[in-house]
């Protein structure tokens, strides 16, 4: 999609073009004996379709299939099984497609039975008729109840624990509650994504992200846990891609991987760039921490950020959730020429939230910072408005430790979404400026978000929040994003003011919808003297220099 033209010419070696392939040409592995009815469709998400497989007419088949499965819908969902687990083992065991017409012929007219009544009974008949007289090892290969298939997973009563996580997320949870929505249960967004990694890590499977977009209701989150046991198990299911480089860093200061397996260290001037009202740059800061946080994530993933996408392969965007900056002094009290050493570490909980912590040491003062990020794909509409939550696949050899338990950081941030703001005591609106506020990818840069805070604000404080006192800290929860036409819409909650200090709470919404859009909290302390504007003469001077 991002080369000259879709054509082969530009991306398949055999025209010359390119050294080596480009594409990923994965056609679909489709066993013995599948039904393709009339009009159904493969997508290059599915990899591979099971024995016996019966796929109805008009399907949309996007992800594997499961020997004997019956699928029908669009997208297409597991109807039933052709047959009782046990029938299906026999059925394996048999091995009839490798006989050729005629001794499949001769066997089948000696175990007539084995051909409209397949059972393990007609299954040692046939067998015996064709010379087998082997004991038929009857080992049921696929339950045929979610439950059952739950059940089997490693470690244990699996439908037990399944229904626990559950009961974790859904209050008062019971087996009457199987079919209401999650909506109507109360659980959010981020319940669901906090659900999901409690069942891929106890479970330990991976669920795609198409199946975990049809989930409405408890009975989905069983379907596809089934699902996820069954290609888990399926030796021919697709693997985690191959890994590649991921993409060089273009910083020019030096950079090593630090003491930590997923980690990074940078060593930083601080100059021109990297300065603002004579100390640190807030927005310089915000930036470079992003960019690390993102550098270890893609070296962890061991892909380069154009290439992260989900298991139905949609391209992912990293979406940072929550940043917070806490720094000892204003951010005046970091100096010119400082070396600034920044270091970070991360971690993750399940495949789609990973969280970073950062030291920021100046000569003369030090800041800590905790990142926080997701992954999200557009939606149908492609609009900003409608980013849809995803994860990318996790390579076997990924240096991100996994969490136990969702972090503190991450649950503060959704008892936070789940509150009120409040009344406003002050309302203002902002204009996006597009070069400055929208990223590469058309979102709304989370870099910023606090300096368009920063601008709202002086309609209340008037110009000595800028001129008087600088950030000491900073705590940025993203909760959606906005078209680059989008007017936004300011509203100051809480506004408290020392002779040393100011601390305010303000969102930002969408104000074509109304959507809160940010919630943040923002510390400044008095800066100790202000810095000295050059007069006519010293102008005049740097004019003659």
């Amino acid at each position: 999609m991002n080369a000259l033209s879709t054509h082969p010419y530009f991306y398949l070696k055999q025209f010359g073009i390119v050294e080596r392939d480009l594409a990923k040409i994965q056609p679909p592995v489709i066993e013995d004996d599948v039904w393709l009815g009339h009009n159904s469709i493969i997508t290059p998400s599915c990899h591979h379709i099971g024995r016996g497989a019966v796929i109805g007419a008009g399907a949309v088949v996007m992800s594997n299939v499961p020997p004997y499965a019956i699928m029908a819908g669009s997208p297409a969902r597991l109807v039933r099984y052709r047959f009782p687990p046990e029938t299906i083992a026999a059925l394996e065991a048999s091995e009839w497609w490798l006989l050729d017409r005629e001794a499949l012929t001769r066997a089948l007219g000696r175990a007539p039975g084995f051909t409209l009544t397949p059972s393990p009974d007609t299954a040692v008949a046939f067998l015996r008729a064709n010379g087998g007289g082997r004991a038929l090892e009857v080992v049921p290969t696929v339950p045929a109840d979610p439950i059952d298939t739950v059940t089997a997973a490693p470690g244990g009563d699996g439908a037990a624990r399944l229904m626990a996580l559950l009961k974790a997320e859904v209050r008062d949870f019971s087996d009457a509650k199987l079919d209401l929505a999650f909506e109507d249960l109360g659980v959010d967004s981020f319940g669901l994504i906090n659900l999901r990694t409690a069942i891929e890590t106890d479970l330990d499977i991976q669920i795609g992200d198409r199946d975990w977009g049809e989930v409405i209701t408890p009975a989905d989150v069983l379907r596809v846990a089934k699902v996820g046991l069954l290609q888990s198990k399926d030796p021919k299911a697709p693997q985690a891609p191959t890994p590649v480089s991921a993409e060089p860093s273009n910083n020019l200061t030096s950079v090593s991987a630090g003491a930590r397996p997923a980690g990074e260290r940078r060593v930083q001037p601080i100059n021109m760039p990297q300065m603002a009202l004579s100390g640190l740059s807030e927005a310089w800061l915000f930036k470079e921490i992003g960019d690390i946080h993102w550098s270890v994530l893609t070296r962890g993933l061991r892909t380069p950020s154009s290439a992260i996408s989900d298991s139905e392969g949609n391209r992912l965007y990293a979406t940072f959730t929550r940043i917070s900056l806490e720094a000892d002094a204003p951010l005046t009290a970091f100096r010119e020429n400082d070396t600034l050493i920044l270091d970070l570490g991360m971690s993750r909980y399940g495949a789609g939230m990973f969280f970073s912590e950062a030291s920021i040491e100046g000569a003369h003062v030090a800041a800590r910072a905790r990142l926080m990020t997701s992954f999200a794909r557009f939606g149908d509409s492609g609009a900003n408005s409608s980013l849809l939550k995803g994860q990318p696949v996790i390579p076997n050899d990924c240096d991100i430790v996994g969490a136990a338990e969702l972090p503190a950081f991450a649950q503060e941030y959704r008892a936070q979404r789940a509150q009120e703001a409040g009344a406003a005591i002050y309302e203002s609106e902002y204009e996006i400026l597009p070069p400055h506020d929208i990223n590469g990818v058309g979102l709304l840069y989370f870099a910023a978000y606090p300096t368009i805070i920063d601008i709202c604000a002086l309609g209340y404080s008037g110009r000595r929040l800028a001129n008087e006192f600088s950030t000491t800290g900073r705590d940025v929860y993203y909760f959606a994003n906005s078209a680059p036409d989008e007017t936004l819409v300011f509203r100051l909650h809480r506004w408290d003011e020392t002779d040393d200090a100011i601390t305010f709470d303000a969102t930002l919404s969408r104000k074509s919808d109304k959507k809160v859009m940010a919630w943040v909290r923002t510390m400044k302390g008095r800066v100790a003297a202000a810095p000295k504007q050059p007069g006519a003469d010293d102008l005049e001077r740097i004019s003659r220099t």
